[in-house]
């Protein structure tokens, strides 16, 4: 049986030429923790009736979880809870809230902000019967070994989501916590986003695999300049491209983080009169985050529209996909609901992010991932953008396969485990030493928890109304247990 995993080789180039030590910032601020000022968290009996007993929360980190009974109403449950100032107030969606009186929501997490009486501002959030106890804590683990601030996961069974997870924080200075609707940089996650897209115009026959790139038969003929002769650089075709076997090496550093003024059309330019190939090409794979630049631009040229309207047109809204963009370069130029993200050894905020668009430069939710997930896993419950006999002719044709993505700041790995299950982790960190062990122990901790979770729910979390359900069957689980 044919099976494939991306991980490590697939991305060393890629990861390494992230690694420029320039502008080296601070270690990772740590964050108020809420249990330094929260003591005490519970519903009541005698403010709920349908509760049998008093429940209360173990407090320890932003992340706070409590099991109810399966019969009770998620919607109209009063919290109690005690501050170490009487002076502290909390607020939900800028609502002042009041202890042992103020009623919630409680069938999806509850976010909470407590201004203590200096006016720092710390924010925790409430769940209710976590359907995957297993998930929180290995992600829990994973986070306190590599010091993530915030984590996003969401799972797809059967083409179903099942599990959207959030953890820590979206911006530590600001105590905002990562939400399901948080977005991350994804790095080289938009690979196999310009790969569907060129493999649908193969589809659609308005492009050929087997097409060559550049020169007078070129798909871009002379827009980057002519190749010089018996450079074998008018050679390389359209696949060649997807494989990674332009015949072009990172040998002087990776273009893509190089001269960060340079325009896409000047570093294109740039490989093809002064570059020469190292392979001929389709004879060596060699990882190349131009080669998808330069797919970027094909797109461009055959279907007549800018790369990232083209990808938003036939691609994202078809998947339910409203909000994923191309990535700024600094912080000021971030996104809302995204994150800010950190690094101990480098600035994440110093490449140019927006000229990687097909390479490395979207933005995106967990959610949204598995939208696009289950458009391209050859499973027969949403119909797929390209047929099965295409997606074949590369990874996205095994049974099991990996990607990673990595920059100074992003940790990400989109998984299909198997033909029942897909999911997709989202950091906004990366270990300095190892820049892709942070995705690759998230990657391997889901993984374990997946294959030995036993009783998954029949929800589907993608039409935004099994929440409730899911809470239920938690609480139910939790009595078998």
């Amino acid at each position: 049986m044919k099976t494939g995993k991306l991980l490590a080789i697939f991305l060393l180039i890629f990861i390494f030429g992230c690694q420029i030590n320039e502008a080296s910032e601070a270690a990772i601020p740590e964050a108020i923790s809420a249990e330094s000022e929260l003591l005490s968290y519970v519903f009541l009996k005698s403010n709920n009736p349908s509760l049998s007993a008093d429940i209360a929360a173990d407090i320890s980190g932003p992340n706070i979880i409590l099991t109810v009974p399966d019969h009770v109403n998620p919607e109209q449950l009063v919290a109690t809870y005690t501050t170490r100032s009487a002076k502290s107030k909390l607020y939900v969606d800028d609502a002042e809230q009041v202890s042992s009186l103020t009623r919630n929501d409680f069938s999806s997490p509850v976010y909470y902000k407590l201004v203590t009486e200096t006016g720092a501002a710390i924010s925790f959030n409430v769940e209710l019967n976590s359907y995957f106890p297993d998930l929180d804590l290995a992600a829990r683990q994973v986070m306190q070994r590599y010091k993530i601030p915030g984590l996003s996961v969401a799972i797809v069974r059967n083409e179903k989501l099942v599990a959207t997870k959030s953890y820590g924080y979206a911006n530590i200075e600001q105590n905002e916590l990562v939400k399901n609707n948080s977005k991350f940089r994804i790095a080289s996650l938009s690979k196999p986003i310009t790969a569907i897209a060129v493999l649908k115009l193969v589809q659609e026959g308005k492009l050929s695999l087997n097409d060559r790139v550049f020169g007078s038969r070129g798909v871009l003929q002379f827009d980057y300049g002519t190749p010089r002769p018996g450079s074998d650089i008018d050679k390389i075709t359209v696949e060649h491209l997807l494989e990674h076997k332009s015949g072009w090496v990172n040998e002087k550093g990776d273009p893509m983080f190089m001269n960060f003024s340079s325009s896409q059309k000047e570093l294109i330019t740039d490989a093809l009169l002064n570059k020469p190939l190292k392979y001929t090409p389709g004879t060596s794979y060699n990882y190349s985050n131009l080669g998808y630049c330069i797919l970027g631009r094909i797109i461009e040229k055959v279907s007549g529209m800018p790369y990232a309207a083209y990808i938003r047109t036939e691609i994202l809204l078809p998947s339910g996909i409203t909000d994923m963009e191309i990535a700024g370069n600094t912080f000021e130029q971030h996104l809302p609901q995204e994150v800010k993200y950190y690094q101990n050894d480098a600035t994440p905020y110093m490449y140019n992010i927006s000229r990687m668009d097909a390479n490395g430069g979207w933005v995106a939710t967990a959610t949204d991932l598995m939208k696009f997930m289950v458009r391209i896993d050859r499973n027969p419950s949403k119909q797929d953008f390209v047929l099965s006999s295409l997606l074949k002719r590369s990874y996205l044709g095994f049974l099991n396969w990996s990607h990673s993505g990595s920059l100074p700041g992003t940790s990400a790995m989109l998984t299909r485990l198997n033909d029942e299950f897909s999911f997709v982790v989202l950091a906004n960190t990366r270990n300095e030493e190892q820049p892709l062990l942070v995705a690759e122990e998230i990657n391997n901790a889901i993984k374990d928890v997946i294959l030995q979770h036993q009783v998954w729910p029949d929800v589907d979390l993608f039409d935004n109304t099994s929440t409730t359900n899911l809470i239920q069957l938690a609480a139910q689980q939790e009595e078998v247990e």
